[in-house]
């Protein structure tokens, strides 16, 4: 039987992976497995490009030379735009700096890893959003007679009126939702651990109280707000599940507008911020709102396009501020909130 030349690596590799990133780092499942994706292509490429085994796979071969051939294939092989290669190269780094600090590879060669450059991504300042009445017209497509459709609206109601990332959203309990007598708020724990507090609006209040009196008719706060019953089983509802509906609401939208942009939660995130941002929220408190570790990240949403600055420099009119009924901006200029947002009450 043939011997693994190397088998401290393939040995750091799945401790990378079990202990060092989701327990050491604290890396939400998803992340890990966005880095787990990314070795899994480096080894495949060492074994196209360099006619290796997986058992021929050795620490030498995490070099700067090799990482550079691996961005070039992924370029012209798998056909990956500038951003998934540029992450791809975060996750190679990330992960020879954890081979460095283990003595699998050379601290001089993990320098010369760093120096490789992220390439300049051309749509960058580009940013798909929808406008208010593009996203009244999503929240239109569930059939609220059916059971099904009720959850579907609040749930794609709480994520644009959260700008919550999708897993953020899954991982809520009916705890998190916290009703008081000036609104709601929702109690998140973000990427990293990081935790904060958003208010949310009474129209999806509304849509909570509604779906609980089908879904968590007992009230059972650590239950997940969204989650799945099959013969007996209660589980957290998977992205998966939240892709099919989303991809049934494109195509029906798609029927009549086949222009309408690709449905995915991340795109309601940047719906989120675009409209806070153009209604005249500032780039710090929408920082605050998103959950973003550095302001820079925000600055997308005022780099965005030509288009998007004109409309942030206009006021927009009252009845495009609400997605959900002809009713007023509920957090322009309202000191309460900024205030409950910077953690001042």
């Amino acid at each position: 039987m043939k011997t693994i030349k190397n088998p401290d690596l393939f040995q750091k590799i799945r401790e990378f992976l079990v202990n060092y990133l989701p327990i050491i780092r604290s890396k939400s499942v998803n992340t890990v497995s966005a880095y787990k994706a990314t070795i899994i292509l480096y080894l495949l490429f060492l074994q196209t490009s360099q006619t290796k085994g997986l058992s021929d796979v050795e620490k030498k071969d995490f070099n700067q030379i090799n990482i550079i051939a691996f961005l070039v294939w992924l370029k012209e092989e798998r056909g990956n735009g500038t951003a998934t290669r540029n992450q791809r190269l975060v996750h190679i780094r990330q992960f020879c700096k954890y081979l460095m600090s283990s003595d699998i590879i050379a601290y001089a060669e993990y320098c010369l890893i760093q120096q490789i450059a992220k390439e300049a991504d051309p749509k960058k300042d580009e940013l798909d959003y929808l406008s208010v009445e593009e996203m009244k017209l999503v929240l239109e497509q569930p059939d609220i007679k059916k059971k099904s459709g009720i959850r579907d609206k609040f749930y794609l109601a709480l994520l644009y009126d959260s700008g919550c990332r999708n897993q953020e959203i899954l991982d809520l309990k009916i705890k998190d939702f916290v009703i008081t007598g000036a609104g709601a708020e929702l109690h998140i724990v973000g990427k990293g651990r990081k935790y904060r507090v958003t208010p949310i609006s009474k129209d999806v209040i509304k849509l909570f109280q509604g779906y609980c009196n089908i879904y968590h008719p007992d009230r059972k706060m650590d239950d997940w707000i969204f989650l799945t019953r099959r013969s007996g089983i209660i589980t957290q509802m998977s992205p998966d599940n939240t892709a099919r509906f989303l991809n049934k609401y494109e195509r029906q939208i798609t029927k009549t507008n086949p222009d309408f942009l690709h449905l995915h939660p991340h795109l309601f995130r940047h719906t989120r911020a675009m409209h806070l941002y153009m209604a005249g929220m500032p780039l710090p408190l929408i920082s605050e709102w998103l959950g973003h570790s550095q302001l820079e990240t925000t600055t997308i949403y005022a780099r965005a396009t030509t288009d998007m600055k004109r409309k942030a420099a206009e006021k927009i009119t009252t009845k495009e501020n609400s997605v959900f009924k002809e009713g007023t901006f509920k957090y322009a200029n309202n000191d309460d909130i900024i205030k409950q947002l910077y953690g001042l009450v």
